[in-house]
């Protein structure tokens, strides 16, 4: 479906995406969190805490259950690994929602 200057254009897009200082610190954290036992289940813990916090209706961010909550991810965060890989993550994803909005918005959508 995509014309073959579209095709080549997404495959710039993509090289340079993996080319950047982001793509390569995230590749690096990623590879670091699965060397070391254990952390993979502590990063899935704290996605699942940050989206519950995320979901948690302003009523609810007030409760005990939010502070027990956040104290729970900052203290799974203490963690250096666990931190570095999110933080990269995060990095990460920010640079792709730019590009993403970046090009919505260049096509007016």
């Amino acid at each position: 479906m995509l014309s073959d200057r579209m095709t080549t254009a997404v495959k710039e897009v993509t090289d340079a995406i993996r080319e950047s200082e982001e793509s390569g610190d995230y590749a690096r954290q990623k590879k670091t969190a699965a060397s070391i036992p254990g952390a993979g289940d502590l990063i899935e813990r704290a996605r699942d805490i940050q989206e519950r916090l995320m979901n948690m209706s302003d009523e609810e961010r007030s409760s005990d259950y939010a502070e027990s909550l956040q104290d729970e991810y900052e203290e799974i965060t203490e963690n250096s690994t666990v931190y570095e890989y999110l933080n990269a993550e995060l990095v990460y994803i920010t640079m792709i929602q730019e590009i993403v909005a970046s090009i919505m918005e260049s096509v007016d959508i």
